[in-house]
């Protein structure tokens, strides 16, 4: 087979790949410029005083089955 006949029967099929890749990379630019325009205006909070604090300290209980010392 000539190169230049393989040649000529791939590339139509390169072009619509590399195409395809391109639109692929501006759909997701758009995307993500379009989200890191409405981050700055997101509402935020309200946020926990201590997010580390043990919430059912006072509730817990140590017996046979849960005291593991």
């Amino acid at each position: 087979m000539n190169p230049i006949v393989l040649i000529g029967c791939f590339t139509p099929l390169a072009i619509i790949f590399i195409i395809m890749k391109l639109a692929v990379w501006v759909s997701a630019v758009n995307t993500e410029n379009s989200y890191v325009g409405k981050e700055p205006l997101r509402k935020r909070g309200p946020f926990v005083a201590n997010a580390y604090a043990d919430v059912d300290e006072k509730e817990e209980e140590y017996g046979d089955r849960t005291d593991y010392r």
